[in-house]
């Protein structure tokens, strides 16, 4: 029997070749859509994974309420770790991780910039399963100056040569706050396989104990700059260890909050908080997104399942196809039903024929989607930022769930179809009475309208996305960001020469401002808490960069109230520049000539020299907060020039990057040039958006091609049910455009329908994504209007194709059609 049902379904195909080409490949670009969204999906679900004991680990983060800010951060502090450990029995094992800045590692001749260094406990490899393919994982990172390198990064210092043991020069020699030592000689402990699908990225592994800035903040209770994590006894309740959390930081914190300026219970009592809850480590890279990490990437959960329901839509707009051409072939199918049911076949023969040949069309479709997959696997990474590899046979059920999508897709579009096509009665059929009924018509038309509800939502929102990238390029952000260059001078690169380095630039005539700097948009800067004059001991957060006096002129920030730092002045030290937003949290009206205190640095006092115009120097997600600018030579912490900031001409700009790399290589030839332009620093931090909106616009473009090849397939078929009607309709006068319009009118009158659906859909949807912008632009009609548009051109196109080549068609061969 079913080989009988084989041939049919390979005959029908045969039949109708230009319809049976329709399904399969609209059957096909579905399935291979959702086969490159599942294989990003997985990636995106399975970071950490791998991680032996992923199901008690946990990272710990920091909610706070504490000066007017709130939120949840992924930094702790350096005593957390142990503290845990010893007061907390469900705490089995903790450790700690710390993000270097940016260092210059040199060995012999070579050196490299090297972005991706993190400090690591001893018992990394043992709390971790990072694997170690070269070295003694217990000791390896038990002594200072010790690192561990991947093998990308072994490979590019040493090449084929034994990496264990050499020494790499990391950085510098110099005094940590003035009085610890850093040794910059470190030796090759271990080689390591590289940490992929993980949250925690790097290419260096150091050991914690080089780093005398981690022990000098051992004391502390709110220097956040490391990452926490623990490990529970299994079966231990989350709820009693927060619990117990909450106590060790009162016990242990209190003291440190003293020797800032305030106490705990203080903190508490105002109505605010400082605590650390535990995130279960499968949840740190999808559930990040609105808390950050300190060692690495993060994902967002939001796009997972933004992108498992496009998938979803996109098979469906694709069965959709299948079951629409099925009903809509009923009058030809009619007769064979008719025969087949006089001969003593039932229905339930009749509809597992059709679902046979249903079954036969997507599993034709499925070596086609493979195909397409192995083909677009390159393009698809270079939009969605992935490493993507399709193989077959890994995971080892993948050939047993594409079986299953292959079933399932062939259930799913001919499951309506069978059942339909098998109801009709014989007497009706065999008579050539039969004629579709509306509730199948009725079906045929809903389902157009899902299918081009989900293209002008898929549209609308690409076109929102792409507005929004635009408005975050081109927005005003209270300084110019054309034509700077951002030059690295971390670890001081320039070996303490940044003030001359920046004076021989600034007489240069390609060199229009220079400047140097702590932070450059978009860095957050250095936070602390002041007190303000007037204020009490009531306690502030400022975000702030330390820097000179040609800051301002060199990213042209307005200054609106007072002065900038001048070098006439030499109580400039003990100045600071606060913007509009400080003003307003401070409370004062004339903000010049008052002052502020740092708790923090030995209650340093500072004068309000001048107010600037709030300009953003973080992402346009948050609003601007309060901000300060201090000079260079006060030293409010112990952070050094960690940029220079360069304005150059921009007729220019290949002649004046030469110049600026020849200029550093004058100072610092033995220091690789390091430079970006400042758009693009800003720019980089929504590369997320940007990912989304190359995503959408591939997946909005393929959506409208697979509703496209159905509606082709529909009017098709319509003209053809329409040939006697239109040959009538020309010999009695009637136009072409008139016949076309006659012919295309019902279809378009559908995708009116389903732009009314989808416009609601599309926006409330992109309001809600557009409210994680502190500054987005308007959601105007237009937007929604070009998206109906481009959707009915494409649609009227698709359909007046057909529809003309039935009205030219010569009426004597339409009369004499049957």
């Amino acid at each position: 029997m079913l080989t009988n049902y084989l041939k049919i379904a390979f005959r029908n195909l045969a039949k109708r070749k230009a319809f049976s080409f329709i399904n399969i490949a609209g059957l096909a670009l579905g399935i291979a859509c959702c086969l490159l969204i599942a294989l990003w999906v997985r990636d995106e679900t399975g970071y950490d994974r791998f991680q032996r004991d992923a199901a008690v680990t946990y990272r710990v983060n920091w909610d706070f309420d504490w000066n007017g800010n709130a939120g949840v951060g992924p930094g702790t502090p350096p005593p957390l770790a142990a503290r845990f450990a010893q007061e907390i029995p469900e705490v089995t094992a903790a450790t700690r991780l710390y993000p270097v800045s940016h260092t210059v590692v040199r060995h012999g001749e070579a050196f490299f910039d090297e972005r991706h260094i993190v400090a690591a406990d001893s018992n990394f490899f043992g709390f971790f399963s990072f694997k170690l393919l070269v070295g003694d994982p217990r000791t390896a990172l038990a002594m200072p100056n010790s690192v561990v390198l991947t093998e990308t990064a072994a490979r590019k210092y040493f090449g084929d040569a034994p990496a264990l043991g050499q020494v790499l020069t990391l950085g510098e020699a110099k005094l940590v706050f003035g009085r610890h030592p850093y040794d910059p000689a470190f030796r090759v402990t271990g080689i390591m396989q590289e940490p992929s699908n993980s949250h925690i990225q790097f290419d260096m592994l150091t050991s914690m104990a080089s780093h005398p800035e981690v022990a000098h903040f051992d004391w502390s209770w709110v220097w956040m700059q490391v990452a926490t994590y623990v490990k529970l006894r299994a079966g231990a309740s989350l709820p009693a260890v927060q619990t117990k959390v909450t106590a060790v930081v009162r016990e242990y914190g209190s003291p440190a909050f003293e020797r800032v300026g305030f106490s705990y219970d203080e903190l508490v009592a105002s109505g605010g908080h400082f605590a650390f809850v535990l995130q279960p480590m499968g949840d740190v890279y999808l559930g990040s997104a609105a808390i950050g990490n300190r060692v690495g990437l993060v994902g967002n959960r939001v796009y997972v399942l933004l992108f498992s329901t496009v998938a979803a839509f996109i098979l469906l707009i694709a069965c959709i196809n299948f079951t629409n051409l099925a009903t809509a072939q009923a009058t030809t199918r009619a007769r064979e039903v008719g025969i087949r049911k006089a001969l003593g076949s039932n229905r339930s023969t009749l509809a597992g024929r059709f679902l046979v040949e249903s079954l036969v069309f997507s599993a034709l479709a499925l070596p086609l989607a493979l195909g397409l997959v192995a083909v677009c696997i390159g393009p698809f990474n270079q939009v969605s930022g992935k490493a993507l590899r399709f193989d077959l046979f890994q995971p080892a059920w993948l050939p047993v769930a594409l079986a299953g999508i292959t079933v399932l897709v062939g259930l799913l579009a001919g499951s309506y179809p069978g059942f339909y096509l098998s109801s009709f009665q014989p007497i009706q059929a065999l008579r050539g009475a039969f004629r579709p009924g509306g509730k199948s018509r009725h079906l045929r038309h809903g389902l157009v309208v899902f299918q081009f509800v989900t293209t002008i939502g898929l549209i609308a929102c690409t076109l929102v996305v792409r507005q929004q990238m635009t408005f975050l390029r081109t927005a005003d952000l209270g300084f110019d960001r054309d034509g700077v260059v951002v030059i690295s001078n971390e670890n001081d690169r320039l070996h303490g020469q940044a003030e001359a380095f920046k004076e021989r630039l600034k007489e240069r005539p390609d060199i229009l401002a220079a400047s140097l700097s702590t932070g450059v948009p978009p860095d957050g800067g250095f936070e602390d808490s002041y007190t303000a004059e007037g204020r009490g001991d009531a306690q502030r957060a400022l975000i702030s960069y330390m820097t000179d006096e040609d800051f301002l002129s060199t990213l042209d920030i307005e200054l609106v109230q007072g002065r900038g730092f001048s070098r006439d002045y030499a109580a400039d030290a003990a100045g600071v520049i606060v913007n509009e937003a400080a003003v307003r949290a401070f409370g004062w009206e004339n903000p010049v000539g008052r002052a502020i205190t740092y708790p923090g640095g030995d209650n340093a006092e500072y004068e309000v020299i001048g107010v600037v115009k709030d300009f953003n120097f973080a992402t346009l997600h948050a609003p601007v907060t309060p901000f300060a600018l201090f000079h260079n030579a006060s030293q409010s912490y112990d952070i050094s020039d960690s940029y220079v900031v360069v304005r150059v001409s921009g007729t220019e700009l290949d002649r004046s990057l030469r110049l600026l790399k020849a200029e550093w290589e004058a100072f610092a030839p033995d220091t690789p040039f390091e430079y970006t332009f400042l758009d693009e620093r800003l720019g980089a931090q929504y590369e997320a958006e940007q990912r989304l909106g190359r995503m959408f616009l591939a997946f909005s473009g393929l959506a409208i091609l697979i509703g496209c090849m159905g509606l082709l397939g529909l009017a098709a078929f319509t003209a053809e049910q329409r040939t006697k009607e239109v040959g009538v309709r020309k010999v009695l006068g009637a136009s072409v455009p008139s016949l076309v319009a006659l012919l295309s009118k019902d279809f378009l009158q559908l995708v009116g329908i389903a732009f009314v659906v989808a416009v609601p859909l599309a926006y409330l949807a992109m309001r809600d994504w557009l409210a994680g912008f502190a500054y987005h632009t308007d959601l105007g009609v237009g937007v929604f209007l070009l998206a109906g548009v481009l959707a009915l051109a494409v649609a009227l196109l698709t359909v007046s194709t057909q529809a003309l080549r039935a009205a030219t068609a010569d009426p004597v061969q339409s009369l004499r059609y049957e």
